[in-house]
């Protein structure tokens, strides 16, 4: 199929000969074509591309190539030069009967003609040897050579560069810790034509006890590789060859079933207590009464309010921890087209909005989510005497920390004015202290955004608004609303924020409007007392000690 392919390309484009040189060549160009010899000469006519009549007009279409075969003494035979919208050296030898005609290299590539001579008379020998096609013999080692490591630097390539919907730091993390283990197991650098389905079987039965990191590691390869078919396929049929790469054994797990279904899944969560939102009528309001303490003690002000926000408007962790404030930020800006990074604009950044916009009145806008769209919420009463607070709490740890421009922006500035970020961002240790005061067995962050949703469920939200709420993928959620549909969400929301925050009298009786009555609350809770540091004592302490003594 290729000789054919090859004979014809010979045939169609018109091919001449002449000694060449590196002047004759950069001086060849596609608009201009040989049509012959001169007859006194014998040097090539030249005529126009396509060609015309005596009157002027073209008589076909362009051609799109054409050879001149090299004439030189030196040149091996069936060594030429290809003109077409790059020049390339050809190198056309009839092996076993069979026409062949690989490229020797770009023009460009060569400082000498001499260079592609030699190069093309070695590729003659191996043509004469293997009776092969030395620069597809190359693409198969190549393909051959190939390693789960490149498959996965491939992938996580075309994560970043793609323009839908670019993979967030937090994917690329999953993607880097997949790398990492791979290369524990010193498979990150074997060929892919070295696996086989059994090891790839035991190894993932070895891992079984870490169900969840296990597979997810594994279904990353399997789309990593599938992805990396998927794009050679177009490279092949491009090229008109035969994919290189059409294989991917991990598949095997998939084949055997050997993941979870959703059944199984949502079992084991069950089982094993994984999803564990507050009850509303249970755990949610002990836990927003020791927040409420908690924020006093050891400077947690921050990470509590981060925490009782998360809850109240049901985000994911990566959403608000980066907002700044939106009075901050102008309007637009007058960017260059491409112009990278963009300025931060109050329509490309994540910020609260706690004045009366004519539109939305206060909201919270979450910039590029995980689902690749802007999300915009209402920000209910006590939510925004909460932010209030935050604003003032903030300015007052910007100065006591002596933090620059880039932390005071944020709502939850970071603890460090070192932060390379400048937000507080993992409020994960303050759970788990919270959740030792009020005698939890499980909390995570995520519970926080589970115990919205149950609040919802037990308030029978409408699924419209619901899906709203929890910027669910989905064609009819955006970040823009008629007046009507705005102000249902605002409803919605401050039933909900009423219903969550009303479980912890004593935080409601704090945050509440001042038209709205109070509620008979219990005693404030009282934290328990920090544990002892451990380790070395501050270096501060251990100075005062010795200038004590």
């Amino acid at each position: 199929m290729a000789s054919k392919k090859e004979d014809a390309e010979v045939k169609r484009n018109p091919a001449f000969k002449r000694n060449l040189d590196l002047k004759i060549i950069k001086g060849l160009k596609l608009s201009e074509m040989p049509t012959g010899y001169n007859k006194k000469t014998g040097q090539l006519v030249f005529g126009p591309n396509p060609p015309v009549d005596k009157a002027g007009k073209p008589t076909g279409p362009m051609v799109p190539s054409y050879i001149i075969w090299d004439s030189h003494q030196s040149a091996p035979p069936g060594f030429g030069v290809r003109v077409a919208a790059k020049k390339t050296y050809i190198l056309r030898r009839k092996v076993l009967g069979r026409s062949i005609m690989p490229t020797v290299g770009n023009v460009a590539d060569f400082e000498a003609i001499d260079d592609a001579r030699k190069k093309a008379a070695s590729m003659a020998l191996k043509m004469l040897e293997t009776g092969k096609n030395p620069n597809v013999e190359a693409r198969r080692v190549a393909a051959s050579e190939f390693t789960l490591g490149m498959a996965l630097e491939r992938y996580r390539t075309h994560l970043t560069t793609r323009t839908q919907k670019r993979a967030k730091p937090e994917t690329l993390k999953v993607h880097d810790r997949v790398v990492r283990r791979f290369t524990e197991w010193k498979w990150i650098d074997r060929k892919l034509s070295d696996f086989s389905t059994d090891e790839i079987t035991q190894k993932f039965n070895e891992n079984k006890a870490l169900a969840t990191a296990n597979e997810q590691r594994f279904r990353w390869v399997i789309a990593a590789i599938n992805w990396n078919i998927d794009r050679e396929k177009f490279d092949a049929h491009a090229a008109n060859r035969q994919p290189l790469l059409d294989k991917n054994l991990f598949e095997i797990l998939v084949h055997d079933k050997m993941f979870r279904d959703q059944l199984q899944l949502d079992k084991e969560r069950e089982e094993k207590s994984k999803r564990n939102p507050l009850g509303p009528t249970t755990t949610l309001g002990p836990f927003l009464e020791a927040c409420w303490s908690k924020k006093n003690t050891n400077d947690n002000e921050t990470g509590i309010h981060y925490a009782i926000l998360m809850l109240l408007w049901g985000c994911r962790k990566s959403e608000h921890a980066q907002c700044v404030w939106g009075e901050l930020l102008p309007e637009t800006a007058n960017d260059k087209p491409g112009q990278e990074p963009p300025t931060p604009t109050r329509r490309n950044t994540s910020h609260v909005w706690l004045d009366a916009d004519p539109q939305y009145g206060p909201y919270v806008f979450f910039h590029n989510t995980k689902n690749g769209r802007n999300h915009r919420m209402p920000i209910a009463p006590m939510a925004l005497e909460l932010l209030k607070r935050r604003q003032v709490s903030a300015a007052e740890e910007a100065v006591r920390r002596g933090f620059g421009a880039k932390s005071r922006q944020f709502v939850f500035p970071a603890k460090n004015k070192l932060s390379k970020s400048g937000h507080y961002s993992d409020v994960k240790d303050l759970l788990d202290r919270i959740r030792d005061e009020v005698g939890l067995v499980k909390l995570n962050r995520h519970d926080l955004r589970r115990s919205f949703g149950t609040m919802m469920t037990s308030l029978e939200v409408p699924e419209t608004i619901k899906r709203s709420f929890f910027n669910h993928t989905d064609p009819n959620v955006t970040a823009t609303y008629t007046k009507a549909e705005w102000e249902l969400l605002r409803s919605w929301m401050t039933r909900i924020e009423q219903a969550i925050i009303s479980t912890a009298p004593n935080v409601y009786n704090s945050l509440k409007p001042l038209e709205w009555p109070p509620l008979p609350a219990p005693d404030p809770h009282v934290c328990m007392p920090a544990k002892p540091r451990t380790g070395r004592p501050r270096k501060d302490a251990a100075v005062a000690s010795s200038e004590q003594g």
